[in-house]
């Protein structure tokens, strides 16, 4: 008979001869007998009728494929044992002796490497005679229409008649049985084999009624590893002739000792591996020790062997606590492939700002473009290669905490580790430090003149930049757009980065000076700068709401119906305030949650936000930016009385400057943020311009669409260098791989070792830790004073409702476009974040207590829970019992 007759166990068995495996003599019953026993009791047409029925049927419930299993098996075994099954039975069941005998279905495709079957079709054990052989063979076809094979085949799109071969082998009473893994199944090593053994008959391994002694066995050298387990019970034979097998008790001496040796383990390894190796696959093998003998029993291919660690190749370290603000959760491809090379150009502006050599910046490209990792689909830096940026700043040494603080890391990085340099490196790296510091020191001097003239210049771009111009043109003139921008913004970006590197600088000199005793005075000695533009779109909503709640009759307006009906009734009614949103719009319209992300809706899309915002607002009569701004300047007055008279008379004097430079510093970073949130506005709008000519050319399913493919992907279909042009083919394949990113969490750090998209598990570095769900009192960053008792209010992200009612903010991460629910909140509470983040800059700027970085805060908190939010000591305390 054909292998491919055999079926999965009966082509098994005849491989492991052909491979010279010593296994018990055994025969096949042929697929065709099963077709020929329907056919004889004439069912074979209500049969597949059945399977027909079924197979129409999308998605049916386990109930109807139970009661369809019931029909079909009942007509399998009510049919009775045919001449043919009877004549091969008696011709061939005496070349395997007097018995007894195993009955094994074995479905055609079954232990593939594509389908197992595994434990979906019935065995028949201790078999005595023609008569018991023949009912065992009915069964086993019958097992092939139960319930869990149909279920397999009909989500597999494959319910039709079976074809199932039946192996009748001879049974061999093994003393110690198990089974055998070739590779390790669980750490995926190939070069590892996992042994399982038992007292009894294999049939107790298999269906796990036996604890099991596990072996593991290095190819090539001997067992590296033994787990000895307690094994209380043996599968045995059933007494007196009775066919199957029954459970027993195993002799107290034979429980916790060996049941194999390890020359016995050695032995059964290496037959096993010669076999795997004959076969050109990993191997799962069935096999018992009789008197001393070894069998094999069965073998199919591993169907699912996980990549093992990688043990060589580079080490790199992800950390995303920093950059999720900026890209929270999954993000897109054509997002990531921005952010990616606009992260490679803007630092080489700022390397050669700082004049290092072009050989040098030639050959840190590589680390250039790889300052940004996206890991299922999110996106974090590779801190390896900041820290090679770092190295090139000018200093004769390195502080590793130091770099984890500039970075925002909230857990150290061993990788990292401090630089120290002998007195002749040191003399080597001068001359290019002391050229590098000089040019650096220029830039930071320059920067009282280079951020006005970066902000004209932008706002000049910005403004020849006609949006009205999108919705007609056509796809060369939009990739002329995406040009200009790129050569007027995005190449003109190093100031924002220098002005980063003064912020960490003057904010590092800032909190030096204030030392441990003054350090909680850093964050009110921070607030009330005025003219932020972080936190202007919020003072300008809340100036909106209380105009609006001088008239009646216009905040009754607000406060009703559907938001976008409000926004085109206003125009009527009240054209001088709607004119004032309109303004608000045109001029804060990119800041929004998410505005760092290309596939976001802005407000220019979906103004509702602002009227959501707003009626939050009318409800807090007590909101004044006004008010807010007189108490931010009262408590920043406190705090410089209080450091001056604390701090000597030289330190005094110091700290009026650290103070003027780290504020200017930090405002001007917000301020050119700003700049930058409207630059990937308008990125944003050509690129979705540039989806709806793709859409209306037929290239994409959806508008939308493009934010699946690259930057790389557009230019190239543009240019006529498309790997695949089938664009949609392109996008349905990445949007289903990204919708599976979104039922995925990560870690905010992690280590990978060689290829980063396998072999690595993404472990974080307190994977193990538990979350903390029963603490009373959570410690993270304070960020502005004040202690509130509210409630939480959990938020994730604009779908959801926006009123927080005087309640405390709570959620992940935030970017500025939060900052307009910040004034309605009672406190702000977040989980990642650093004192610089922007969350910590607009609470301080807008006097709300607030407190950052408190790890694995919504694992811990739940929506509506009350808590006392300390943003000075910056604590949390849950006010009630966690399991309440």
């Amino acid at each position: 008979m054909d292998l491919s007759e055999l079926g999965g166990k009966g082509a098994g068995l005849r491989r492991l001869e052909q491979a010279g495996a010593r296994v018990p003599p055994f025969f096949v019953v042929s697929p065709a007998l099963l077709a020929s026993h329907l056919e004889r009791a004439e069912v074979v047409g209500r049969v597949e009728a059945e399977l027909a029925a079924l197979d129409v049927v999308d998605s049916p419930s386990l109930a109807t494929i139970t009661e369809a299993a019931g029909r079909l098996q009942a007509l399998v075994t009510g049919a009775p044992v045919g001449e043919d099954l009877r004549s091969l039975l008696a011709e061939a069941l005496p070349e395997l002796g007097d018995g007894p005998f195993a009955v094994r279905s074995s479905m055609i495709g079954e232990d593939s490497a594509e389908r197992s079957f595994a434990g979906q079709l019935d065995s028949f054990l201790y078999r005595r005679g023609a008569d018991q052989v023949a009912e065992a063979v009915r069964a086993c076809w019958a097992s092939a229409f139960g319930p869990r094979v149909l279920a397999y085949l009909q989500r597999d799109g494959a319910v039709a008649l079976p074809r199932v071969a039946v192996v009748v082998q001879t049974m061999v009473r093994g003393q110690v049985s198990g089974v055998l893994f070739t590779a390790h199944p669980v750490t995926g090593r190939r070069d590892h084999a996992l042994l399982t053994a038992a007292w009894g008959l294999g049939e107790g391994v298999v269906s796990g009624a036996c604890n099991t002694d596990e072996f593991v066995w290095q190819h090539g050298g001997g067992e590296i590893e033994a787990t000895i387990v307690d094994k209380d019970v043996q599968l045995l034979p059933a007494p007196d002739g009775q066919p199957g097998t029954v459970e027993a008790p195993v002799p107290e001496e034979q429980r916790s000792v060996r049941c194999l040796d390890a020359a016995q383990v050695a032995e059964i390894c290496s037959e096993a591996l010669r076999v795997a190796e004959a076969f050109g696959a990993p191997q799962d093998i069935e096999w018992t020790v009789a008197d001393g003998v070894l069998w094999l029993l069965q073998a199919r291919p591993i169907t699912a062997l996980p990549v093992p660690d990688n043990t060589d190749g580079p080490e790199v370290v992800f950390d995303n606590s920093n950059i999720q603000e900026s890209y929270c959760g999954v993000t897109t491809p054509l997002t990531f492939s921005f952010a990616q090379a606009a992260y490679a150009s803007v630092y080489e502006q700022t390397m050669r700002a700082v004049r290092l050599p072009e050989p040098v910046i030639a050959a840190h490209r590589p680390m250039l473009r790889n300052l940004l990792g996206l890991i299922r689909g999110r996106v974090y830096y590779n801190i390896n290669n900041w820290y090679r940026g770092l190295l090139l700043l000018p200093s004769f040494g390195r502080n590793k905490a130091d770099m984890e603080a500039m970075m925002g890391l909230t857990d150290p990085v061993d990788l990292v580790q401090d630089e120290r340099l002998t007195f002749g490196q040191k003399l080597g790296r001068l001359p290019g430090m002391l050229r590098t510091m000089v040019a650096l020191l220029r830039q930071f001097g320059a920067l009282k003149r280079s951020i006005p003239v970066f902000l004209a210049d932008f706002d000049r771009a910005w403004r020849s930049t006609d949006r009205a111009r999108l919705p007609t043109a056509t796809f060369s003139q939009l990739m002329a757009m995406l040009d200009q921008l790129r050569t007027e913004m995005l190449e003109n970006w190093h100031v924002p980065i220098i002005n980063d590197f003064y912020v960490m600088m003057t904010s590092g000199k800032l909190r030096r000076l204030l030392g441990d005793e003054l350090a909680e005075l850093y964050v009110p000695l921070m607030s009330g700068e005025e003219g932020i533009e972080s936190t202007e779109p919020t003072r300008s909503l809340m100036r909106l709401a209380r105009d609006a709640r001088a008239q009646p009759e216009l905040a009754a307006r607000l406060r009703e119906g559907d938001p976008l009906e409000v926004l085109a009734a206003l125009s009527d009614g009240f054209p001088a305030f709607s004119a004032r949103i309109g303004d608000w719009i045109e001029r804060y319209g990119d800041r929004c949650m998410g505005e760092l992300k290309l596939e976001t809706i802005s407000l220019r899309e979906d103004p509702s936000f602002v009227v959501r915002v707003l009626r939050s607002y009318l409800a807090r009569p007590d909101l004044d930016p006004d008010a807010l701004a007189r108490r931010e300047r009262e408590l920043r007055d406190e705090a410089e009385a209080k450091a001056r008279s604390a701090l000597g008379f030289a330190a005094r004097m110091r700290l009026g400057k650290a103070l003027r430079k780290a504020r200017q510093a930090v405002k001007n970073r917000e301020n050119m943020r700003l700049a930058r949130t409207r630059m990937f506005g308008l990125y944003r709008d050509v690129y979705r311009a540039l989806g709806d000519r793709l859409h209306e050319a037929g290239r994409l399913e959806q508008p939308r669409d493009v934010f699946y493919l690259t930057t790389e992907d557009v230019l190239a279909y543009h240019e006529g260098r498309c790997v695949n042009a089938d664009l949609a083919a392109v996008v349905r394949a990445r949007r289903a791989e990204f919708a599976a990113y979104e039922v995925q969490d990560l870690p905010h750090q992690f280590q990978t070792r060689g290829p980063v998209y396998h072999g690595n598990a993404y472990r974080g570095p307190r994977a193990d830790e538990p979350a903390q769900v029963d603490a009373r009192t959570l410690r993270g960053i304070g960020c502005y004073p004040g202690i509130v008792e509210a409630p939480l209010r959990v938020l994730l992200g604009p779908g959801e409702d926006l009123d927080l009612d005087g309640r405390i903010l709570c959620t992940v991460r935030t970017d500025p476009g939060w900052a307009p629910l910040f004034p309605a909140a009672a406190g702000i509470l977040v989980e990642r974040g650093s004192t610089l983040s922007h969350s910590a800059v607009v609470a301080r700027e807008l006097g709300i207590p607030a407190v950052v970085g408190v790890p694995g805060l919504l694992q811990i908190v739940r929506d509506g829970e009350p808590v006392r939010l300390d943003g000075g000591a910056g604590t949390v305390e849950r006010l009630e019992a966690p399991d309440a």
